[in-house]
């Protein structure tokens, strides 16, 4: 037993799972590490591909928490494997405690298993001085994984809520575009809608950078049309357009602050470009507008807002961030009476 490269490559997973934990967890402008990017979002592409095929929004909405405990789990599996060869490369690496007799594979394995989570219980040390480090490290690696992985949940489990939150808002003032405008037009002014937005920014612009520095949050779908975000920022962002557009009422002051909105929903986009969605090749579709120009003070027809609304470039990440989340574009121009999704 003992190797040089079995050594290497123990060290060599080690770092990368350090790494990993440190760039998912702590850095707040990546989107994570190289283990936890190819683990969770091969996951997601195979549940995602499954829920296409059944339509299980049931399904989608529990792969988030499963998601994250297996990110967890292989965190700890990858630093025991690593630790386990670097083990391995030694004779003397690890023996019993009482005969100084070298330690078998299963042995090595039982040792870096309870030196990772600190149980310490003595029965195999290390063979000679050069040997009696590493242990600490270990001790101290896994230490730092398992208070990284519960302040990691803890904060993914805030950030969901404020998600939803957000998410119920947004929902409350209508279901789709056009009943948004209906409720929020105040005679054309649209100054309800307004209101609403100026608390919804800061929200918004958070939620941006909770899933720039939470990766995993992008995986924590909703079974329940109200609570999913990609349908309620895809939604506002269409009636803010049409709002801007079409309204002859707009006062500066009102029509600067959706402008803010708008800019402040693109920024979120761009943040989710960066890390989740690639942008779709071609606009998407937007169904024929029925009752968009009979809203109060709306000086555009129906097919002119249409041919607006297809027009915008940030369609495109929308439609994308729509279905990456496992929802149908169609879903945000139909309200739950009306969707046949």
């Amino acid at each position: 037993m003992g190797s040089t490269l079995v050594g290497i490559i123990g060290a060599l997973l080690i770092l990368l799972v350090i790494y990993d934990a440190i760039r998912t967890t702590l850095s707040v402008s990546s989107s994570g590490g190289p283990l936890t990017n190819r683990l969770v979002s091969g996951l997601w592409f195979l549940l995602l591909n499954i829920h296409r095929r059944r339509k299980s929004h049931a399904m989608l909405s529990s792969v988030g928490p499963w998601i994250t405990v297996t990110l967890l789990l292989t965190w700890f599996f990858v630093a025991w494997l690593g630790w386990f060869l670097l083990f391995c490369s030694s004779p003397q690496a690890v023996v019993v405690s009482t005969s100084k007799a070298t330690a078998s594979v299963m042995e090595r394995a039982y040792y870096t298993g309870y030196t990772l989570t600190t149980l310490g219980y003595g029965d195999f040390v290390a063979g000679n001085d050069t040997w009696r480090l590493p242990p600490v490290l270990a001790a101290a690696n896994g230490f730092f994984l398992f208070t990284l992985s519960i302040t990691y949940v803890l904060n993914i489990i805030t950030n969901v809520i404020q998600k939803r939150q957000a998410s119920l808002t947004i929902s409350a003032m209508g279901e789709d575009p056009q009943q948004i405008l209906a409720a929020t037009h105040s005679g054309g002014e649209y100054t309800t809608l307004i209101s609403q937005l100026q608390t919804l920014q800061s929200s918004i612009t958070t939620l941006g950078q909770q899933h720039l520095a939470y990766p995993i949050l992008h995986y924590y779908h909703s079974e329940a049309r109200s609570k999913a975000f990609s349908l309620a920022i895809a939604t506002l962002y269409q009636a803010i357009n049409v709002a801007c557009f079409a309204s002859t009422q707009l006062e500066d002051t009102s029509l600067e602050q959706l402008l803010i909105t708008r800019k402040t929903i693109e920024q979120f986009l761009d943040t989710l470009d960066s890390a989740f969605i690639n942008p779709s090749q071609q606009l998407p579709d937007i169904p024929v507008l029925n009752g968009y120009a009979d809203l109060p003070r709306i000086g555009k027809s129906n097919t002119e807002i249409h041919d607006y609304l297809a027009s915008l470039p940030y369609q495109t990440l929308l439609v994308a961030y729509v279905h990456k989340d496992g929802w149908q574009w169609q879903d945000v121009w139909q309200s739950t009476n009306n969707s046949h999704t």
